[in-house]
């Protein structure tokens, strides 16, 4: 990417590096299957995505510092001597001390969407995110809308990162005290009651971006706290399969994701209103992974009495 010269070209090696990107997204989330006990799976995968949800924040920072001092070029370099960096530690990594078995040879995606737990959890966690790539698609348009310069805008999304890392972090801590699928329920509700509370402030008259961000900032707090749980929950039945569960998991949140950017950019020229109808359409879905993987037997995945097991013995 250092040196293109024409948008096809660098278009075409953007998609190479998406691919490496969204394999990368996969394999982290195996390895904290693969590499760590059951029981401590739920607040490992705590520690980890708050975290990942820092780059909202630091990426257009750190982009656009690089912009100020260098040339466009110097943002794929730096991309690519953070790879180099990451890679120093994979590199090193031993391989895991679970057996595989022959069972998981014949556990194929079908499999994977049969079971109701996994599509319900998965279901959670597509449409909560669909809700927060729905912002990051029409924020911009919103805020330049409001008479807001890009500088403004980058730092619009300091508070609502700090908002994920709270809600992750929080989580972490209240699964110390309490099984996911007890705290599940009242995060979807907190989830929905933000969600719903950014789309009437859209409906304002002259909304300010602080009436905006106040409602959005409390479903980052809540998707901070359900990411890792719904995640967790999908995975764990499969631990002969998680790279596989992963995959799948990845490409159906990939997808309402990228199908929530889609309407958005469709029905851009009304982009507050649009942008929250999108996010309010999100908690429908929402409830309804909910409901599917409440009402899935116990017998199907051991929950609710295996988080309690795995807990106690933690």
């Amino acid at each position: 990417m250092l040196w293109v010269e024409s948008a096809a070209a660098l278009l075409t090696l953007r998609f190479v590096q998406a691919v490496g990107v969204c394999a990368a997204t996969v394999i982290w989330q195996a390895l904290v299957t693969d590499y760590y006990p059951s029981q401590k799976i739920n607040r490992i995968f705590a520690t980890i995505m708050p975290l990942v949800g820092l780059s909202p924040a630091l990426a257009p920072l750190l982009g656009s510092w690089i912009l100020t001092h260098f040339s466009w070029q110097a943002i794929f370099a730096t991309l690519f001597v953070i790879t180099l960096l990451l890679m120093l530690p994979a590199l090193r990594l031993k391989p895991s001390g679970k057996a595989r078995t022959e069972g998981q040879d014949k556990l194929t995606f079908a499999t994977l969407l049969r079971s109701k737990t996994y599509r319900g959890n998965v279901l959670i966690y597509a449409a909560c995110s669909a809700s927060f790539f729905a912002w990051l698609t029409g924020s911009p348009f919103i805020l330049s809308a409001m008479g807001y310069s890009p500088a403004v805008i980058g730092l619009s999304y300091v508070p609502q990162t700090i908002a994920f890392l709270i809600g992750g972090y929080g989580c972490r801590a209240a699964l110390q005290k309490w099984q996911g699928y007890q705290l599940l329920p009242w995060l979807l509700g907190l989830y929905a009651l933000s969600v719903i509370a950014t789309w009437g402030a859209g409906l304002l008259n002259n909304a300010s971006l602080v009436e905006i961000l106040i409602p959005f900032c409390v479903m980052a707090i809540a998707n901070g706290a359900i990411y890792p749980i719904v995640v967790a929950q999908a995975l764990r039945p499969f631990p002969q399969a998680t790279g596989r569960a992963a995959a799948l998991q990845n490409t159906l949140q990939l997808g309402l994701c990228f199908l929530a950017s889609l309407v958005v950019s469709w029905l851009i020229s009304t982009p507050l209103l649009t942008t929250t109808s999108v996010m309010l359409s999100t908690v429908v879905l929402a409830a309804l992974g909910y409901k599917m993987q409440s009402h899935a037997d116990c017998a199907e995945t051991g929950f609710p009495h295996a988080n309690v097991a795995h807990d106690k013995s933690h």
